[in-house]
């Protein structure tokens, strides 16, 4: 049975979900903004570095406990069972490289870019955000998400789970040294809102989360090969395209179930 048919079944574990991965989030990340607003530490310091990891795996940690509390997995060895279920079809892939495509496509054509990593580090890079980013869609896309949208449907369950998601981001923004302490805080929610659409979708279509995992962890790898700033325009306009992407997926997706 998948994953989010046996959540039905299931006392919803929203509540429990969030308790973890704030309280998680607050004791890493937001200990490391604390010391580094007071002592002046970077994200390099050793002890940041510890309770940024704490902080960054918060929704990993919380899907593993709310879902052997809801009896969803026997172990970890079951969770990582279905954590990293690759078999999906060839159109599930597709739509992954898609968005990813168009979120770098026009943020490079709108805003211009400098080349950083060589192309062929990505062979590294990528895995290697599986523990920077891509971690948290067996969090955000495999409980929150899902639930959310038995409740209010998709659009509404992809606005809330960005502006959570949102929200989760907001210490990095104090932590010197952070990618995110030199963004906009504004630009970086239209950010997560469109992520948002394009990993809901993906997790919709395919009923799974290793897809979004996946371009989770495309999204992330590729910024240190194709850098480039963020723009209200084409962080506005990518938010439309993936939007209409997203519904146009959708559509074509009931379509051949049926």
């Amino acid at each position: 049975m998948k994953v989010a048919e046996n959540i039905h079944q299931k006392t919803s574990p929203v509540s429990s979900f969030l308790e973890i991965t704030f309280g998680l989030m607050l004791i890493g990340w937001g200990s490391c903004a604390v010391l580094s607003q007071v002592l002046n530490w970077t994200v390099n310091h050793p002890v940041i570095r510890v309770l940024f990891v704490v902080g960054g795996f918060s929704p990993t940690v919380a899907s593993y406990w709310v879902m052997r509390k809801q009896q969803l997995v026997r172990n970890f060895s079951d969770w990582l069972k279905q954590v990293f279920d690759v078999k999906h079809g060839l159109f599930i892939y597709a739509c992954v490289f898609l968005f990813v495509a168009v979120y770098y496509i026009l943020g490079c054509t709108i805003n211009g870019f400098q080349l950083g990593a060589p192309v062929f580090m990505l062979i590294v890079i990528v895995p290697m955000m599986l523990f920077g980013g891509g971690n948290e869609e067996v969090g955000w896309r495999m409980i929150l998400q899902p639930e959310i949208e038995k409740r209010h449907g998709f659009h509404a369950a992809v606005w809330i789970t960005a502006i959570i998601w949102w929200v989760w981001h907001t210490p990095l923004f104090f932590i010197q040294g952070t990618a995110n302490a030199s963004m906009n805080y504004l630009l970086f929610g239209i950010m997560c809102l469109t992520l948002s659409y394009a990993l809901g979708t993906i997790r919709k279509i395919s009923n799974g989360v290793f897809p979004c995992i996946l371009t989770h962890c495309l999204i992330n790898g590729l910024s240190a090969t194709f850098v480039f700033q963020f723009s209200t325009m084409s962080c506005c306009l990518t938010l439309l395209v993936v939007i209409l992407l997203s519904v146009l997926i959708l559509k074509f997706s009931s379509k051949r179930k049926h």
